[in-house]
């Protein structure tokens, strides 16, 4: 018997709705073909067009995998096997024909889901995923199996205290290949360690999760407070930036009078950054090394290639105060206005306090205008950024600040990382998005790096309010308001219904990962060893989940609610004859045993007749029944007590 795909609504939603929330991860023209195979599936059961044939779909596998391996150079990671598996299963839908064919698609969305789990810990997908995941095993019951939904329930339900014990038990291992997110070398946040004109505009542009903190203990409670540094750059091309060699700090243990605990939570990134504030003395990583470095970075020892958490310490007095060398002054040679107006500078004679108030004028009066949308620029296209166009973005800002400063004879680097966060007043933590990255500078003045961010002279209410509300506006509103201090939207004043429901999701969705994230092998560990301290009360607490758990299974696998109609029938009848003394003899086939029963039994050669024949037209024939098997089972119990 052919079977076709979409007149099993459960397989087919639960089967799609696997391969949607895989096409999100996947680039766009492999999710158009996706379902492009789906609509055309569609098209053949339904309205008779031609199909592929198995040989056209084998050859697009072999095609698919080839051009897998071309693009990503591995299936191993995220988007590479997200790639190859979504096309496969398209194409086996196209194939779907045979109980094979069934069996084999359902094992595909089983993969799917299990893929899209094993990359993401976000409770979102949940909820999709438990749908996809209970309709692909509804497909999977017997079609003439009675009450299905509720059989599927109670296998549901026997799950549980299984799944439960497997999560607190079952060794925890990562494999690093299998949780690589994939083929491109700068990761999911796309962070690299330079600056080029436009590359933290692009990152700013990505509204997803980079990481989330707690630090309800450090005295920094607004949002212009926070930068998180993650890479400090010291070779200037004018508006483009590269980091020097990384050195190894050697471990100085600095007495402070006090010092604060903060933890991140962050997404996987493949790369070794780790994101502090400002201040940071120290961070611990239990899944990695932590390598700290010059200049107040920290690094961990391999790339990141799960979700984790990190923790760090603070002080007030952890500020940097490294002595620059002389490759803190070196500046590409200036040109044009730009010669001008360095050389105008210097020739009068100013502090270094004086020197850098001139730069801030520059920037402040000069009309520039804060964009994601400023053009390009080249490298050292510096003068075209401060005396021609003046539109830019933080990183233009910051990389001709430094450049000016070292003119001028002021040690300058720059540094990027992420400002200020959106803060979630429910579960008193930080979210900060790849909008959130940045970029800022830091000056040697009295004997210390002192931070000045070149972007609260051009738009402060960037800084003031977050990201997200700022690039939240209007575009004609970004550019009106930029430049006020004080401005708000009226309706942020208080918390919308949606903001609210927006912070308890996020919320929710914190404590889910956080939960995953910290119960790793050590906790395991930890939990274990606890519980042999207490092997009476633990022995007794198994016994009663054993007891009950036995008592679960018998109550909702009594057979009767897993047998079709016409075995419950046949059921009833054998139990009858059994009484009788007159049982039915193994391998004896059904109706063979009910001609018997009339010749035993003439009084009943009626009723016996019709369940005969009710059992020859549901099972042989299969047709449907011109009797009722209910109205039949009662009509036999009634007289056959």
């Amino acid at each position: 018997m052919i079977r076709k795909f979409y007149s099993q609504k459960a397989l087919a939603a639960s089967f799609v709705t696997a391969m949607a929330m895989v096409a999100l991860e996947v680039s766009t023209w492999i999710a158009i073909f996706s379902f492009v195979m789906l609509f055309w599936k569609w098209g053949v059961e339904n309205l008779n067009w031609k199909p592929l044939s198995r040989k056209v779909t084998g050859a697009l596998s072999i095609l698919l995998l080839v051009q897998t391996l071309i693009q990503f150079r591995t299936l191993i990671g995220q988007e590479p096997s997200y790639t190859f598996l979504l096309a496969l299963s398209a194409l086996r839908i196209m194939d779907y024909e045979t109980e094979r064919d069934h069996k084999f698609v359902v094992l595909l969305g089983f993969v799917l889901i299990s893929v899209k789990s094993l990359f993401t810990l976000d409770i979102y997908w949940i909820f999709p995923s438990a749908l996809a995941f209970g309709g692909l095993w509804y497909s999977l019951l017997p079609s003439g199996l009675p009450a299905r939904s509720k059989a599927l329930l109670k296998i549901f339900v026997l799950s549980i205290p299984l799944a439960v014990i497997l999560f607190f038990v079952f060794p925890r291992f990562v494999l690093p290949w299998a949780m690589s997110r994939g083929g491109s070398p700068y990761g999911e946040i796309g962070f690299t360690d330079e600056i080029n004109p436009g590359r933290v505009a692009e990152l700013a542009a990505n509204p997803a999760v980079a990481f989330r903190a707690k630090i309800s203990d450090l005295p920094l409670k607004k949002s212009s407070d926070l930068y998180w540094r993650g890479s400090v750059l010291t070779s200037s091309r004018g508006l483009s930036w590269r980091p020097g060699r990384p050195i190894l700090q050697t471990h100085e243990e600095r007495k402070t009078e006090k010092e604060y605990t903060y933890e991140v939570a962050m997404e996987p990134t493949s790369q070794t950054f780790l994101f502090v504030l400002d201040g940071t003395k120290n961070v611990q990583l239990e899944s990695n090394t932590v390598l700290p470095l010059h200049q107040s970075i920290f690094r961990a020892s391999r790339p990141i290639s799960k979700p984790s958490v990190y923790r760090a310490i603070w002080a007030e007095a952890g500020i940097n105060k490294e002595f620059p060398d002389e490759e803190f002054l070196k500046a590409p040679p200036v040109q044009g206005r730009v010669s001008e107006w360095v050389e105008n500078i210097k020739k009068k004679n100013l502090s270094e306090e004086d020197r850098l108030k001139e730069i801030q004028k520059l920037f402040a009066e000069s009309g520039f205008v804060y964009t994601l949308s400023p053009g390009i620029y080249g490298p050292n296209d510096l003068e075209k950024f401060l005396f021609e166009r003046k539109r830019g973005f933080c990183e233009h800002f910051a990389g001709a600040y430094a450049t000016l400063a070292r003119s001028l004879g002021i040690p300058s680097r720059v540094v990027v990382g992420y400002q200020g966060g959106r803060y979630n007043p429910l579960g008193d933590f930080w979210k900060i998005a790849q909008k959130d990255a940045h970029a800022w500078v830091e000056v040697y003045t009295n004997k210390t790096w002192n931070r000045i961010d070149p972007t609260m002279w051009v738009a402060p209410l960037r800084i003031i309010i977050g990201a997200e509300e700022f690039f939240g506006l209007s575009e004609e509103d970004q550019r009106a308001f930029a430049r006020s201090i004080d401005w708000r939207p009226p309706a942020k004043e208080q918390f919308l219904l949606w903001d609210e429901v927006s912070f308890w999701v996020e919320d929710l969705n914190y404590r889910w990962t956080y939960f995953l994230i910290d119960f790793d092998k050590s906790s395991q560990q930890s939990l274990w060893k606890s519980f042999t301290e207490y092997k009476a009360g633990l022995s007794f607490a198994l016994s009663i989940v054993l007891v009950l758990f036995v008592f679960i299974f018998r109550s909702l696998f009594k057979q009767k609610g897993l047998l079709t109609e016409e075995q419950v029938l046949m059921h009833a009848v054998e139990a009858w004859a059994q009484n009788q003394n007159f049982p039915r003899e193994l391998s004896e086939p059904p109706l063979s045993f009910l001609e018997r029963l009339k010749k035993e039994f003439p009084q009943d050669k009626d009723i016996l007749s019709r369940i005969a024949h009710f059992y020859d037209q549901k099972i042989y024939a299969r047709m449907s029944p011109e009797e009722d098997a209910k109205k039949l089972l009662q009509f036999w119990r009634a007289n056959h007590r």
